[in-house]
């Protein structure tokens, strides 16, 4: 195995991404339509087409007895020419003729509902293998994707020559991007610590469920965490030099755990967005047992709304996506970065 893998573009996997969710979407709403197309169709033909065609029956019947009675009358009033209920046998004749059409419309719409019907058996198992598939897709590939994505990101990171091997002055204290198109930031050279919440991460639910998040347009009364000026202005300026800011706009909206705006220990982790309305943050619970998977349906709040009951969120949400923050109260334990080193680590006794 002395031959390893070739990847010329980490770009390719994130351009690859929204592809992958236009076609799903796209496949979802053709499934949709042609589901309504026959659902329309079927519904068309038992609630107009029948009805229309059995009211047809009793009126062309009435035009039946009519034509009837005006050639006995003619026949009655005749001087014995035959010719001269000419006209009335052909009346008679076209309300029949109308009148088995009639009869025949109505086996035919009979027909066609239960054809139709039994087709739109078939095509419902059929879709509905097809609708299971794509939210597989969705969940799993576009997880893949991300994680690939993530992991060569952190590879490119971690692979950068150290300072002293290119014989270089010492590296300045902070966080380099990473080389490559991607979002990944590096460690700091030769300080880099595997973070304790790097796992974390396997709590987030997936591109797919995120994007399901059904929008609140308002939290309602949520807790306020204070914390004092002094170490308020410290806690941004050790974020603000991490270097990862990526800005924030406060329509966004910010998928959340039910439940989790109101818990004191939370974490965040900025995944990439789903939509262009999409800032990307996850927003779940963390106790002291470590996060759990979602199972519940998400929601989806604005950052705005978020920023109104918990200011202390604004500096995280300006850090670029990869990273992931736990926050308890109105302090930000730690801050890991995308290649799940430790960016920021809030000291016991600290203030």
């Amino acid at each position: 195995m002395s031959q390893g893998a070739r990847v010329t573009s980490i770009a390719a996997l994130r351009e690859f991404r929204p592809a992958l969710i236009k076609f799903v979407e796209e496949a979802r709403a053709a499934l949709l339509a042609a589901e309504s197309d026959a659902v329309r169709t079927i519904e068309w033909l038992r609630r107009d087409m029948a009805p229309f065609w059995k009211r047809e029956i009793r009126r062309r019947q009435d035009d039946v007895v009519r034509a009837k009675t005006d050639l006995i009358n003619k026949q009655r009033s005749a001087t014995g020419d035959p010719r001269s209920a000419v006209e009335e046998r052909k009346a008679l004749e076209r309300a029949q003729r109308r009148l088995e059409e009639a009869h025949a419309k109505v086996e035919h719409t009979r027909h066609w509902i239960r054809q139709l019907e039994k087709e739109h058996m078939a095509y419902k198992g059929a879709a509905q293998g097809l609708a299971g598939q794509l939210v597989t897709l969705e969940e799993r590939a576009l997880h893949d994707l991300d994680r690939m994505a993530e992991a060569l990101e952190q590879y490119v990171a971690l692979s950068v020559p150290r300072s002293e091997e290119l014989g270089s002055a010492p590296s300045p204290k902070g966080y380099a991007q990473a080389t490559g198109e991607s979002y990944a930031h590096a460690a700091e050279v030769g300080e880099s610590e595997p973070s304790p919440h790097a796992s974390y991460r396997q709590a987030t639910p997936g591109p797919g469920r995120r994007r399901r998040a059904e929008r609140v347009e308002s939290v309602g009364e949520l807790p306020r965490f204070e914390l004092g000026r002094v170490a308020r202005l410290r806690q941004a300026e050790a974020i603000a030099e991490l270097h990862l800011s990526a800005g924030v706009e406060p329509d966004q909206w910010v998928s959340t755990a039910p439940g989790a705006l109101a818990a004191e220990r939370i974490y965040l982790e900025r995944c990439e967005p789903t939509d262009e309305n999409d800032s990307g943050w996850y927003l779940g619970p963390a106790p002291a047992s470590g996060p759990t998977p979602e199972r519940r349906e998400l929601d989806r709040v604005r950052v705005r709304d978020v920023l109104e009951f918990r200011p202390d969120l604004g500096p995280v949400f300006e850090l670029d996506r990869g990273v992931l923050v736990v926050v308890c109260g109105a302090r930000v334990e730690s801050v890991t970065l995308p290649n799940d080193t430790i960016g920021y680590c809030r000291q016991e006794g600290e203030q």
